[in-house]
C-alpha cells in the first residue's frame, strides 16, 4: 500500500462554480486516492461552503485554508509539504477528471516502478464545458513505459515545444523533488519543465486515454502567460538557461535544449504576428488578413530580437 499510495493535492482560488464536479471526478474514481487535500487560497467566493459536504462524505479528504492569497506556486509548495504518498496528482480545481484514469495509471505505475511519472491525454474545454480539442502523444497508441531515450526521441523531439500533458500527470514524488519541484522563475511552465527533466532521468508511463478535460479560462495562470508573448519569451530564456546549467546539463542534451528554445521563440513571435483567427463568418481574403496584421509588424520584429529577461521579477502569482 505504501509503495503505491496516491496523494491528490488540489489548490483552489475562487473556482466554487466548478468545485463539485472537480471533487467528484477525483473522489469517485474506481481507484480512489489514498489522501485528497484541497488547499483553499483565501477564496472570496463560496468555495469552502461547497467543499463542506464532501469533507464529511469522503474520509480520505481534508481541507487547508489560507488566510491570505499566496498564488498558485506558493499553494503548491505548501501542498508538497503536506502530502505523504509515493505518487502525487496535482489537479486544477476547474478541470474534470475522467473515470478510470487513476486505476489505469496506477496499474502502469506498479508495472513500471522505475517510471518517474505516468500521464494520459488531455481534452480542452471552454468555460461552458464545450469541447475545443484533444491531444496526447501522437506516436503512442497503447499503454507503455518510455525509457529516457524513447521519451526524448518519440516525445520531446516529435511534439511541439509547448506540448504539455501536465494536467493529466501523476508524479512519483521523489522524482519530482529530485528535479527541484516546480521552479518559481518558470511560472506557468514550471510543471512542463519538471515533466521533461523527470522523463529524461527516469522515463515515463503513458496511458492513451482522455484522462482530463482541462478548462481554458482567460484568467487562468497558463493563459495569462501565453497571452503575453514577452512574458513567454522570458520563461523560454530561463528554461533554456536552466537546461544548460551545471544542475541539468547531464539531463538535457544541449542540442535538444537549443532546438527547443529556438523553435519555441519562433512560434511565439509567429503566433503574435499572425494574431487570433476571427470567430465565425467567412474567412477574410489573404490580402485583407495581411493588411490587418501590419500594425503588429514592428512589435513582432522587436520580439524577434528580444532574448528574454533571465531574472524573474519576484514570485509569480
Amino acid at each position: 500500500m505504501t509503495e503505491c499510495m496516491l496523494s491528490v493535492a488540489m489548490p483552489n482560488y475562487n473556482h466554487g462554480r466548478y468545485l463539485a464536479e472537480a471533487v467528484l471526478g477525483i473522489a469517485t474514481q474506481s481507484r480512489p486516492p489514498d489522501e485528497f487535500i484541497v488547499l483553499d487560497d483565501a477564496s472570496t467566493d463560496d468555495s469552502v461552503r461547497i467543499l463542506s459536504p464532501f469533507l464529511e462524505r469522503f474520509s480520505f479528504m481534508r481541507l487547508i485554508r489560507l488566510e491570505r492569497n499566496r498564488g498558485v506556486l506558493a499553494a503548491i509548495e505548501r501542498l508538497l509539504s503536506e502530502v505523504r504518498g509515493r505518487y502525487l496528482f496535482l489537479p486544477a480545481s476547474d478541470d474534470l477528471r475522467m473515470p478510470g484514469f487513476f486505476e489505469r495509471a496506477m496499474a502502469l505505475a506498479e508495472q513500471y516502478p522505475q517510471a518517474g511519472l505516468v500521464c494520459g491525454g488531455v481534452s480542452l474545454i471552454d468555460e461552458a464545458g464545450r469541447h475545443l480539442g484533444y491531444f496526447g502523444v501522437r506516436q503512442w497508441n497503447e499503454p507503455l513505459y518510455a525509457d529516457p531515450k524513447r521519451f526524448l526521441e518519440e516525445y520531446l523531439m516529435a511534439e511541439a515545444p509547448s506540448h504539455s500533458l501536465s494536467a493529466a500527470t501523476i508524479y512519483r514524488r521523489d522524482a519530482l523533488l529530485e528535479v527541484g519541484g516546480f521552479r518559481r522563475e518558470l511560472g506557468s511552465w514550471s510543471d512542463s519543465f519538471a515533466i521533461r527533466a523527470i522523463g529524461l532521468k527516469h522515463g515515463i508511463g503513458y496511458v492513451p486515454m482522455e484522462a482530463v478535460r482541462a478548462r481554458m479560462l482567460p484568467q487562468s495562470f497558463s493563459h495569462q502567460t501565453s497571452a503575453d508573448p514577452k512574458k513567454l519569451l522570458d520563461i523560454i530564456a530561463r528554461a533554456e538557461r536552466l537546461m544548460l546549467s551545471d544542475e541539468f546539463r547531464q539531463v538535457f542534451p544541449p542540442e535538444y535544449a537549443r532546438r527547443w528554445a529556438r523553435t519555441y521563440r519562433y512560434r511565439t513571435v509567429r503566433d503574435f504576428f499572425l494574431g487570433p483567427e476571427l470567430p465565425g463568418g467567412r474567412r477574410p481574403s489573404f490580402l485583407v488578413r495581411n493588411i490587418r496584421r501590419l500594425p503588429r509588424l514592428l512589435p513582432a520584429l522587436r520580439l524577434w530580437f528580444y532574448r528574454g529577461q533571465l531574472t524573474a521579477p519576484g514570485g509569480p502569482r
